[in-house]
């Protein structure tokens, strides 16, 4: 009989480490603990726990107070945390994804940040398509008229985004923009409730664009991620499917972040 994934994970997990990773966790979320305080939490006998805490002390990866001898994460953590921030950056934690949209569709794919109150471009990938939207990283757009700014602007608190409303204006680009307060809002509460967000020739006459948010660490809107084009090729038929393809684009950027209750979503090719 097969073994299903947990058991392959349990038959195959290094139970030291696994404890060890717990206690590293166990003192992120405490802040400080002491040698019977660990041993208790990790429910294990006290000479096993003091053997992990030797060698993470050897480490650096924790070390202890000569206060009050309780132990805490050692320097080795801000080293990890340094390459992982340097790395990790938006533009680089979203490329890959973003040319498996483009491979998929054809389409313009866009990566976007919110700067008071406008979307600023900072990637781009060209359309393989006759019609293409003219974007260039560093412009930007009015968030109100874009995909992008929808998708970021609906996890923004009410009141920030009625001070952007206030501050900016909504301005109509097309006879089809947004321009009510209204209206910006009740499409803000779908675009939380369905995942993503769409510019309907909103921004440029002909044009459709769909995105979804990107979120950092700490559960806030990072940036988006949009693909645009000429309307007829998102047709309603296709609208569902490229939808989920953006949420999972989305979502594993989110997750490369270190957003951590971004599932992982999987669109084949």
């Amino acid at each position: 009989m097969s073994m299903d994934v947990s058991q392959k994970q349990e038959r195959y997990t290094i139970q030291t480490i696994d404890k060890a990773l717990d206690l590293l966790e166990l003192l992120a979320e405490h802040g400080s603990l002491n040698l019977l305080e660990l041993t208790d939490l990790l429910d294990q006998p006290k000479s096993s726990t003091y053997r992990i805490i030797l060698t993470l002390e050897q480490r650096a990866f924790i070390s202890r107070s000569d206060d009050n001898g309780k132990y805490c994460l050692g320097y080795k953590q801000l080293m990890l945390t340094r390459g992982l921030l340097e790395r990790n950056t938006l533009r680089a934690s979203a490329m890959h994804e973003m040319k498996k949209l483009s491979e998929r569709y054809g389409d313009t794919i866009n990566l976007g940040v919110l700067v008071d109150g406008e979307v600023l471009y900072v990637d781009i990938i060209e359309s393989t398509q006759p019609l293409r939207m003219t974007d260039t990283v560093g412009s930007r757009s009015p968030f109100h008229a874009t995909a992008m700014g929808k998708a970021m602007t609906a996890y923004l608190p009410e009141d920030e985004v009625i001070e952007l409303i206030a501050r900016h204006g909504l301005p109509a680009i097309t006879k089809h923009t947004l321009t009510s307060p209204e209206s910006i809002l009740a499409e803000l509460i779908q675009v939380r409730e369905q995942g993503f967000s769409m510019d309907d020739q909103e921004i440029v006459e002909g044009a459709r664009c769909m995105a979804a948010p990107i979120f950092n660490m700490y559960g806030t809107v990072e940036g988006a991620v949009s693909l645009s084009g000429a309307m007829h090729r998102f047709a309603p038929d296709v609208v569902p499917e490229m939808a989920e393809s953006i949420k999972a684009a989305a979502h594993q950027i989110s997750r490369k972040l270190g957003y951590p209750y971004a599932p992982t979503v999987i669109i084949d090719k």
